[in-house]
């Protein structure tokens, strides 16, 4: 499944991206009305629901759209438009109760309908939408009034986190079937049935958000709604757009590396306007698990993961644009262990530890690190080296060009990022793979499946539950760091606005505030 946030992650650790971000959340006592200003160097985004498949997209769509189920922040999936749901048929049929009062911003109401479409546009062959790769499990959708139900093929619970993205938004049935909305003019051009709506796209100038007329506080509909709109211009000079945040003539815009530290220095981290919060993003070292030293090794897995030192590894990267991290779902991200004294592994090396739990498991001692010959790979595998060779292994370090040299233990300059927001993604990535990263498992492999056939928060804790517990004991992978945003702001953002979203990475549209 392609992982579309890589390349804003890419982007990002490069000063390209524009790391501005989501929808829903609470303010409190912030000023009503103002336009927010954002500007960014990058060409304009896709906005039609069903094509809009990049961050600032996505971003955008969390303040305009309308779903059968949304997350809060903290990561707690709940009702929005669906009043409730139920399961039936082993599994495999659900059934979603709408609730009456969402309307699109040209006043229509929103019925069960309405998300048919979203799934009809989704698999149209001429439309070719990215949506079409997360519903191979559906067999059928229908709808009668305000009623939806989805019959699937398999027994999947991952079906309410796919749905809370916005590609599946209940979409107005003005939308063709065949083409892509591009050209907005007006509130009418792209109807949505969320806080706002798209009033123009002028491709890679100016797109702008305006207050949906038609949306009221009610059952399902609490997001707080302090904007009058936004502006996004497209396009800018990335030193020049940041020059005008610092001047306060943009609101947000980009940050360039080399600016990181001064900003940091000058206004704090996480107080006023210079903000880092986590991605759903990994950073991680692949250990070959079907041959070689690692191979029914678990402990030897146990102590590279006590021998590598994170920080180190991490020496030279952007500033504040990855954090030490040691295991598979990131901070901030539904299921995610957080707390100090629960986490797997230390972020610095520890070689006593370490060594006793290799001793009597060094095989050969001998390992071949392989890492990418482009990028950071050579710096990381040096750190990497520095600390298997104190473990006490014989480490032969192989630059490559292609995805894996014919023999190779370790790897390093491996990333992942989540589509939709499933906490099972992370441990799934690695039990589904046909590479050689997953140590199959009689413990674990069943408590995967069974997880894996959970839904809603059940799934959520179940994975969170998993992942620690696997990470800890059977080991599969080095998980080295998690990504970051970085975020400016004018001096006209209210701090006390900007509620920030884990699962989708980003700030809260609706509840930002001026001052």
């Amino acid at each position: 499944m392609p992982r579309r946030v890589w390349l804003s992650l890419v982007m990002l650790a490069t000063g390209a991206a524009l790391m501005v971000a989501a929808q829903l959340a609470g303010a409190g006592r912030e000023r009503k009305g103002g336009i927010f200003e954002v500007g960014t160097t990058g060409a304009s985004v896709q906005i039609d629901p069903q094509l809009s498949y990049i961050t600032t997209g996505w971003w955008l769509e969390y303040a305009t759209a309308a779903k059968l189920y949304n997350y809060r922040p903290g990561g707690k999936l709940v009702p929005e438009v669906a009043s409730r749901f139920t399961v039936s048929n082993r599994g495999k049929r659900y059934t979603f109760f709408l609730r009456k009062g969402f309307r699109f911003s040209d006043g229509t109401p929103v019925t069960a309908r309405n998300f048919e479409y979203a799934f009809d546009r989704a698999t149209s062959p001429k439309l070719q939408s990215p949506a079409a790769q997360f519903v191979t499990n559906v067999k059928s959708v229908s709808a009668r009034r305000m009623k939806l139900v989805i019959d699937l093929g398999s027994n999947k619970g991952e079906l309410i986190s796919i749905l809370a993205m916005p590609l599946f938004q209940a979409t107005s049935t003005k939308l063709p079937l065949d083409r892509e909305v591009v050209d907005v003019r007006s509130i009418a051009d792209l109807p949505s049935a969320g806080p706002y709506a798209f009033t123009l796209n002028d491709v890679n100038r100016l797109t702008e958000l305006r207050r949906n007329p038609y949306w009221k506080r009610g059952p399902g509909r609490v997001a707080p709604r302090n904007l009058d709109g936004l502006d996004l211009q497209w396009n800018l000079d990335e030193q020049a757009a940041f020059h005008m945040v610092e001047a306060n003539r943009l609101d947000e815009g980009p940050l360039p590396d080399a600016e990181v530290e001064g900003v940091a220095n000058r206004y704090g981290v996480n107080k006023t306007r210079f903000w880092v919060k986590p991605l759903g993003c990994i950073s991680w070292v692949p250990l070959n698990n079907r041959k070689g030293l690692f191979a029914h090794n678990a402990p030897m897995r146990r102590a590279v993961n006590w021998a590598i030192d994170r920080t180190d590894y991490l020496r030279g990267t952007a500033p504040y644009s990855q954090t030490p991290w040691t295991h598979l779902i990131p901070p901030g991200y539904p299921g995610s262990i957080t707390k100090p004294a629960l986490q797997p592994y230390g972020i610095r090396a520890n070689i006593a530890t370490a060594k006793r739990i290799a001793a009597g498991h060094y095989k050969d001692g001998h390992v071949v690190l392989a890492y990418r010959s482009r990028g950071s790979g050579n710096s990381r595998a040096e750190s990497v080296r520095d600390d298997l060779t104190r473990l006490g292994l014989n480490v032969t370090v192989r630059p490559v060009d292609e995805p894996y040299p014919p023999r190779w233990d370790l790897f390093v300059g491996y990333g992942w990022c989540v589509d939709h927001a499933d906490p099972a993604d992370f441990l799934l990535m690695l039990w589904r793979s046909q590479e050689p990263w997953w140590p199959s498992s009689t413990k674990y492999d069943p408590k995967i499946q069974n997880a894996n056939s959970l839904s809603g928060q059940a799934r959520v804790r179940a994975f969170g539950k998993l992942d620690v517990e696997i990470m800890k004991d059977l080991a599969p992978t080095v998980v080295t760091s998690s990504y970051n945003n970085r975020f400016f702001f004018s001096n006209r953002v209210d701090p006390r606005s900007l509620k920030y979203h884990g699962v989708y990475s980003d700030w809260s549209i609706p509840a930002l505030a001026l001052k």
